[in-house]
Order: C-alpha cells, then sequence, then structure tokens
C-alpha cells in the first residue's frame, strides 16, 4: 500500500522534535528533550474524536514491531471499535484474570467473608493490605512474591504499628495457603521467612484505660445531665457492661421485655462462634436510659447516625461517638475502659466468674462443653446487673460494706 511506510532509517536516527508518519495512523515523535516514541493516531469511530495510543518508546519499539502494532489496532478501528477503549478492556480482563497477590487475597477474601463479621463489609479485613502492602506488590505475581518483598513492605511498620503487621502478615498467611490450594507454586512458609527476618516485635500492649469505681457514679451523672444521644448510649455500655459496637447496633426489635438479645452478627468474633442471639438483662436504669432515648430511634435502630454523617453507610451511631465525648471531657479513659470497671468489682466482690464473663460476652467453655453445657445463668445475671446499677447510680450507697452485703444475695 502506497501510503503505508514512509519512515526512512535516517529519519528514525534524527533528533529534530516533531512528529514524522509512517502511513497508516502510525506516528514516529521526537519530543524536545530527545525522547523517541510510537503512538496510533486515529479518529474514534464511537465519538468522533481525535485520539493518540502510544505504542512505545523507541528503539525498544523497533518499526517493524510499532508498523504491527498499528496494524493490528487499525483492524480493530475498522470493526467499528475504539482502539483505545478497547485496549483498556483488555489489559483490564488480563489483571482481572492474572494470578497476582491481589487476586489471590481476593479469592481467599471470598472464600471466607461468610465467617467474618458483617461479611467484612466495613472494610478492616483489607485496610492494612490495602494500606501498606497492595498498592507496592499487589500486582505481582504471587507466585513470584517472595520474603524480601514482604520485608520490603511490612518493615516500615514492623515496630512503630505492630497490630496493623501483624494483620497484614495474617492475611498474607491466608492468601498463600489459600494459593497453594489453588494448586500455584507458592511456598507456604513464605510469611513465616520474613516474619523472622523482620525480628520479633516486642510487645507494647496496653490494657484501655479504665476509670476507677470511685470515680465512675459523679461520671454517670455528668452522662445524665448532658443527656445527648451519645451520653445516653454510653450510659447503656456502663449499665450493661457490653462493647460499644454492640451497643451503637441496638436495635428496638432486640428488646423484649427487661432483655436484651444481642444478634451473633454484632458479637465480636466470627459468626460462626455465636449460634443464636445472647441474652443480656436490662436493669431498671438501663430500661429508664432505653425509654429516654426511643424518641430518638430511627429505622429501629435505638442510637442511629448523627444528621452529619447521615451520608455514611451505616445507619447507626459513628464508631468514634462515644470515645470523642470521653476525650471531650477530658477524663483520660476510653469506653472500653468501662467493662473492666465492672470486671474487677465483680472480682473484688467475689461474684460467680461465668456469669461475670458471659455478662460481657466473653467464651467461659471449650466448644465441647459449650455444646452440652448451654445455661447462660440469665437470672443470676439480672440480679448482678441491677447490682450494679445501683452501685453506678449510688442508689446502695458506695461503701464496702453495703457492696458485700449485695453480693450475699447472688452467692
Amino acid at each position: 500500500m502506497p501510503s503505508l511506510f514512509r519512515l526512512k532509517p535516517a529519519q528514525l536516527r534524527s533528533n529534530t522534535p516533531g512528529k514524522l508518519s509512517d502511513g497508516g495512523g502510525l506516528y514516529f515523535i521526537t519530543s524536545k528533550s530527545g525522547r523517541k516514541s510510537w503512538a496510533y493516531i486515529y479518529t474514534s469511530p464511537i465519538t468522533g474524536k481525535r485520539r493518540e495510543m502510544g505504542l512505545g518508546s523507541y528503539p525498544a519499539v523497533p518499526i517493524q514491531q510499532a508498523r504491527e502494532m498499528a496494524a493490528k489496532w487499525r483492524a480493530i478501528k475498522e470493526e467499528g471499535k475504539d482502539p483505545v477503549a478497547q485496549r483498556n478492556r483488555e489489559q483490564l480482563e488480563a489483571q482481572e484474570h492474572s494470578l497476582t497477590l491481589r487476586y489471590v487475597l481476593e479469592q481467599a477474601f471470598e472464600a471466607r467473608k461468610s465467617a467474618l463479621k458483617g461479611e467484612g463489609v466495613n472494610g478492616r479485613w483489607w485496610s492494612a493490605l490495602n494500606t501498606h502492602v497492595l498498592p507496592k506488590i499487589g500486582n505481582k505475581p504471587i507466585e513470584e512474591v517472595s520474603p524480601a518483598d514482604l520485608i520490603k513492605v511490612l518493615k516500615p511498620i514492623w515496630h512503630s504499628k505492630q497490630e496493623v503487621a501483624k494483620k497484614a502478615m495474617q492475611r498474607l498467611k491466608i492468601g498463600f495457603a489459600h494459593a497453594l490450594d489453588m494448586g500455584l507454586d507458592v511456598r507456604l512458609d513464605t510469611t513465616e521467612r520474613a516474619q523472622r527476618l523482620l525480628g520479633k516485635q516486642i510487645s507494647k500492649a496496653q490494657p484501655f484505660p479504665s476509670m476507677p469505681l470511685s470515680d465512675l457514679p459523679a461520671y454517670y451523672r455528668k452522662l445524665e445531665e448532658l443527656g445527648t444521644v451519645q451520653a445516653r448510649a454510653l450510659q447503656l455500655v456502663i449499665l450493661t457492661a457490653r462493647r460499644s459496637g454492640e451497643i451503637r447496633r441496638m436495635r428496638l426489635s432486640d428488646i423484649v421485655d427487661d432483655v436484651w438479645n444481642v444478634p451473633p452478627e454484632d458479637m465480636k468474633g466470627r459468626v460462626g462462634q455465636h449460634q443464636s442471639p445472647q441474652r443480656v438483662p436490662l436493669s431498671k436504669e438501663a430500661l429508664r436510659v432505653i425509654e429516654l432515648t426511643k424518641p430518638h430511634a430511627r429505622n429501629g435502630y435505638l442510637f442511629p447516625r448523627q444528621a452529619k454523617h447521615a451520608r455514611e453507610r451505616n445507619p447507626f451511631l459513628q464508631e468514634n461517638a462515644m470515645s470523642d465525648l470521653m476525650k471531650a471531657h477530658e477524663t483520660g479513659y476510653v469506653p472500653h475502659g468501662f467493662r473492666a470497671t465492672f470486671r474487677t468489682w465483680a472480682a473484688e466482690m467475689s461474684l460467680p466468674y461465668d456469669a461475670a464473663e458471659i455478662q460481657q460476652g466473653h467464651e467461659v467453655r471449650k466448644k465441647v462443653e459449650r455444646s452440652y453445657n448451654q445455661a447462660d445463668l440469665l437470672e443470676q445475671r439480672r440480679v448482678i446487673m441491677q447490682n450494679w446499677a445501683d452501685v453506678v447510680t449510688e442508689e446502695a450507697g458506695s461503701n464496702v460494706i453495703s457492696l458485700h452485703l449485695n453480693a450475699s444475695h447472688i452467692n
């Protein structure tokens, strides 16, 4: 074809900036900096607009290869398709079906998400990976990922952000195990080798700062006076000794008389560990707080998401609402610490261990024993939580003698 293959070897050696046509939409481009490259320039059959598709740099891509590439995309254009859009689709399909680290981790997640809380929709399974691992090595074939690769991405946070690094390593271990199950050529000990080379982490874990029992009644009165949705939620965290996440998700339909039935999916841990709702007895004070809060309920949730956060995904109170309130009060404590305050009080009062643990949503028996002994000690816990509410509100006084007298009704 006379209009094709116009360029001569001497023209490729020239450093004069500009575009030289080889015919058929193929151009040889020399930039002002002297960089040389190929491009296929055409009019899109879809939009009618002029488009430029890069075909690589010269001499890495020789003229014959550039001509073959241009011929391919001319044929695509003659079919009525836009070459750039077609190439983007092909690259996306190749990436989706390539066995990269990212792809295998996605497959591993899909296989396990049914056992995760809320099927992992809140993103916590992915957060450490998305922040520290996948942006750097996510597109690398998992069969080529080495301990050195893992060390490179995790070393900056291995000691400074230990929990995040641990979570990332745990997810990676799951990914490599899944890759092995897929029949890929990976070493299952890749993560263990990387972990040994990164070195032992020195534990910096600190218990949640908990408010002393002597300060609790005064703080509870402060929350009562405040009377906001966040304050009411924090009151129920104190009165029930449950996790703040469970309180935030509290539904009116889960409250029957003086019992709150906490759904399995709202409890900490995997859904498979809890087959049925857990019964939580509500003291008279807890029921009073719930009644005061009901006018604010929305979409079935006792503590709905606040107006300024209404566009966010979850319909219930935002995660940091209660901790932000305590920060504003400059207490130096966190909501989770009230669980420790309750547990310390229960231990000092020699209250039944199993009852106190069950109240906080802890497993107190091994799996086999739980299948036979399913007692949840509701009546015993009902007395304990009423006594606890009396202590919090100072209905029973605050001296040790009266607390022991209350405990005597339980033992």
